[in-house]
Order: C-alpha cells, then structure tokens, then sequence
C-alpha cells in the first residue's frame, strides 16, 4: 500500500509539473518562482531546470516519457556521483578533482582570451600590414601554374543592344563598366571584375560555356575574342596573364597573406595579453609571491 502511494505521488509530482511547465511558465518566471521537483541526497531540480532542456513536445504522452526520464536520469547521476565521492580511494577523487579544475580553468580562460580577441580583431591586420609582409617575403610567394585576369559577357544574338555591348565592352573605360553593368539582366554569363586575378580552375569555371581546347586559344593572348553559337554571342577579352615562377600579385594573395598576419598578430597579443594580466595583478597586489 505504501509502494502504491508512493508511486501515485510521483506519478503525480511529474503530472504537475508538466502542467505548470506546459501552461503556466510565463506566470511562474514572471513571479521569480522556481518550483522544486525532484532531490537527491543534497542535489535539488527545479522547474527551471526542467524548461532549460524541454522546449518542444509532440504530444502530452511523449513529454510525459521525456521529462520522467530526464528526472530519473538526473537522480541517477547526482546519486552515482555521490557514490563515488564516498567510495573511491582519496587519491582518485584527489586526481579526478584536480583534472576537473584544469579543465574548467582553460575552458574560462579561452573563452575569456577569445572574447578579447574578437573586440580587437580589426585592429590585428590592417592593409599595412600585409603589404609589408608581402613585400619582407616575395621570393615565398612564386606562382606554381600561370593566373589571368579576364572579362567575359554573353548575350542572346537577337539583342538590340548588340553593337553598342560591344563597343562598350572593347572600350571599357569607368562609363562603359557602369552601362554594362546595368544590362547585366541581359546576359546569360556575365563577368566584368577584371581586376580579380584568376587561376586556371576558376577561369574554366568562368567559361564553362566554351569548350576547353577553345578556352587554351582564349588564354594564350590578350586579345579581344567573339565567339559565337546559334544561341549566343560570347565576348571575351584576355587583361592581363602571369605565368608560373612570377612573383603572385599582393591582390591576389591578400586573403592568404591576411590570414598568416592575422594568426601571427593572435600569437603576439595572447601573449603579451597573458603578461599584462600577471604584471596588472603584480601592481594591484592581487599577485603575490611569498
């Protein structure tokens, strides 16, 4: 009879709190009550605890199932552990302790090195920087296979634009980038940054419409190509060709030259970070050696 009850109030406990949880949370955290619902040994859960971790349920049977669960869980952990803190050898629990320390020191300590880190990420790499870096390390930066800078644009051949595209494209002077540009809903293919320094893959990317051995032809001169199908009018022209063994353009490498500045400056400014923490705390006298 005592077990019956005794399942009945649990039974009931859960019952309750899914009731509250399910339908009364916002009048619960608005009165800074927190409803107690399960102990073990000197470990207490409460209801906020239970709202951390449910916070969608398919149906009332499957929250039932889940939060039921989760308590039992949770005693079994807080009891296990209760267990092992009676149980184990002084040393283990002595060692197990320790490692538990060091790894929530480093968690805090990273967390709180990456949170000063992102509030002075920009001031880190500056375009000074890597042009300095570049220019100290230029014999390191050889291309291993040619990069191009191109344009290209396609156009249906029934375009009445047609002859004027053209032109504008040959010419190519700060009017004619901005009139192309505005007639970019009539291309097909479209790209006209040709300051941007490509390599082979990304060129054939480019000029996925023009057969391969045709794109080889296309590269080897800076010259100004139609190439035309039933369907379009492809225009091309060749700006400007580095083959292997050049020194790589900065424009080219900035992203890469960025990243080796940035994590170079990360490395300097954690430590004298790290320092300046333990010469701050040696002033203040928050540091002391006996």
């Amino acid at each position: 009879m005592r077990l019956i009850n005794c399942l009945q109030l649990s039974k009931w406990v859960i019952l309750t709190c899914l009731l509250v949880f399910l339908t009364c949370c916002d009048s619960i955290s608005s009165s800074n009550q927190d409803r107690l619902i399960a102990r073990a040994e000197n470990h207490y859960l409460y209801l906020s605890d239970i709202k951390r971790n449910f916070e969608h349920f398919v149906s009332e049977e499957d929250s039932l199932i889940k939060v039921s669960d989760y308590i039992n869980n949770w005693a079994r952990q807080k009891l296990l552990y209760e267990k092992s803190m009676i149980n184990l050898p002084e040393d283990k629990i002595t060692e197990l302790t320790n490692m538990v320390d060091a790894y929530k020191n480093t968690l805090f300590m990273n967390a709180y090195r990456e949170f000063v880190l992102k509030s002075t990420m920009d001031t880190l790499t500056t375009k000074s920087m890597i042009s300095a870096f570049y220019k100290s390390n230029k014999r390191n930066f050889l291309l291993k296979e040619p990069i191009y800078r191109i344009r290209h644009l396609s156009f249906p051949l029934d375009n009445v634009d047609r002859l004027e595209i053209i032109r504008r494209f040959k010419r190519f002077d700060v009017e004619d980038v901005s009139f192309l540009d505005s007639l970019s809903f009539q291309f097909s293919n479209y790209f006209i940054s040709d300051s941007i320094w490509l390599n082979r893959i990304e060129v054939r990317d480019q000029l996925h419409y023009i057969d391969a051995q045709k794109q080889k032809l296309l590269l080897k001169s800076p010259d100004y190509h139609e190439v035309k199908d039933s369907l379009a009018l492809y225009l091309f022209q060749l700006v400007d060709r580095l083959d292997r063994g050049n020194v790589a353009p900065v424009s080219y490498l900035e992203n890469t030259i960025g990243d080796i500045v940035f994590n170079q400056r990360k490395l300097e400014f954690l430590r004298s970070f790290d320092n300046d923490i333990l010469q701050d705390a040696i002033k203040t006298k928050k540091f002391e050696k006996y």
